[in-house]
């Protein structure tokens, strides 16, 4: 391939610009128009006039445009059939862009015939044939949405925090050796060549890491075999996690583990219990310390918004406090997802009946999340990473 970059014009004038890399093939049409896919021709990321689409490989979208500023932000899910125009005009756009090139580009149009091949038929059959390998993936840190999921358990094994519902019908189990194996198996069945896109390693479900040594070592041993070379992250919750010493953790480490996910959410211990989390902030404390001490970094994620104005001061003063004492440095992550009122669960039930709980409103939201941002440094006195997390717009 002499270049990964081509410029031409479509049968009908308009200029496009094709980029074909590694693990992905993008086009642009109109320098507005632009697409991005896999090396299996799935689509993944669409711009059109409407929006900004993502496409997971269930076969739903994500519809995300960001708002004018006197509007709400838009995030609304489509389901296949709805989504059905916005990706078959990315798919005309291929054929006319295959239909443009050269016969000199032979890597870019086997990549455009792959893309061109993934018709609406063809897509819910590849949705298909990913519930089948993969199962649903139930959320993810936003660093890590084009990792590839391994389920080493389903489901959550605490399931019982009163503002989540991910998990609530799945119930907890892990798999055996054998089982991973062929999960694994499986998966690269699945993939083929577009694994190029999947960097990383996430170890699903929700807290996959909540198994004791024993029985996590030889899965992480199955994977490191399974998928050798790619980093590994994952979820623990601070009360298991906490039980966990700097030595296992390095044992860990040594079968590919990077980075551990724990949601502090609070660190104040009132908030905490009231939201229905195990254990304690000090415990997320020892957890991210123990972290460090093995070697591996840390993503803690705050839940911005929760407990509202009754817990707002507390909120503040208690996150900024554990935060600091975690000692974050450059490797570490700090999420803040916004809490979103959910009436059907446990937390919207008992937030609708206390009248002194009143909702943060956007702006407070904003000044809240600032307020911890702000006062936590590195142990080198510079700004921890931050971002938002926000389940909304999970899609993969």
């Amino acid at each position: 391939m002499a270049s990964p970059l081509l410029r031409f014009a479509l049968a009908d004038g308009r200029p496009a610009t094709l980029l074909v890399s590694e693990a992905s093939t993008v086009l642009a049409v109109d320098e507005t128009l632009v697409s991005s896919w896999d090396l299996c021709g799935r689509p993944y990321a669409l711009v059109r006039n409407s929006g900004s689409y993502r496409r997971g490989l269930d076969g739903g979208l994500l519809l995300k445009r960001e708002a004018a500023p006197d509007r709400a932000r838009v995030r609304r899910r489509l389901n296949a059939g709805e989504g059905a125009t916005v990706v078959e005009a990315a798919r005309q756009e291929a054929a006319m862009a295959l239909e443009a090139l050269g016969p000199a580009a032979a890597e870019a149009r086997d990549r455009l015939r792959a893309i061109v091949a993934m018709d609406k038929d063809a897509l819910a059959a590849d949705a298909a044939r990913f519930l089948e390998a993969s199962g649903p993936v139930g959320i993810l840190p936003p660093d890590q949405y084009l990792s590839l999921v391994v389920r080493l358990t389903e489901g959550c094994s605490w399931n019982a925090c009163t503002f989540c519902g991910l998990y609530r019908e799945v119930p907890f189990r892990f798999r055996t050796p054998p089982e991973l194996e062929r999960h694994l198996e499986a998966l690269r069945a699945y993939f083929g060549r577009s694994i190029a896109l999947r960097r990383s390693i996430f170890l699903g479900d929700a807290n996959a890491l909540c198994l004791a040594q024993d029985r996590l070592l030889p899965l992480l041993e199955t994977v490191a075999q399974g998928l050798p070379g790619l980093p590994v992250f994952s979820f623990v919750d601070a009360w298991t996690g906490r039980r966990r010493s700097a030595g296992d953790w390095r044992a860990c480490a040594a079968l590919g583990l990077r980075r551990v996910y724990v949601g502090l959410e609070t660190g104040d211990p009132g908030l905490l219990a009231w939201l229905g989390k195990p254990g304690t902030p000090a415990d997320a404390v020892r957890l991210v310390r123990s972290l460090h001490e093995a070697g591996l970094a840390a993503g803690v994620i705050v839940l911005v918004g929760a407990g509202g104005e009754r817990f707002y001061e507390d909120h503040v003063r208690g996150t900024r406090e554990r935060l600091r004492e975690m000692g974050l440095g450059r490797d570490d992550l700090l999420y803040f997802s916004e809490y979103v009122d959910d009436p059907s669960l446990a937390y919207g039930r008992r937030a609708a009946g206390a009248t002194e709980l009143q909702p943060l409103s956007a702006p407070r939201a904003a000044a809240q999340r600032a307020q911890i941002e702000t006062a936590v440094r590195t142990r080198d006195g510079g700004l921890v990473r931050s971002a938002a997390y926000d389940l909304r717009e999970f899609v993969y």
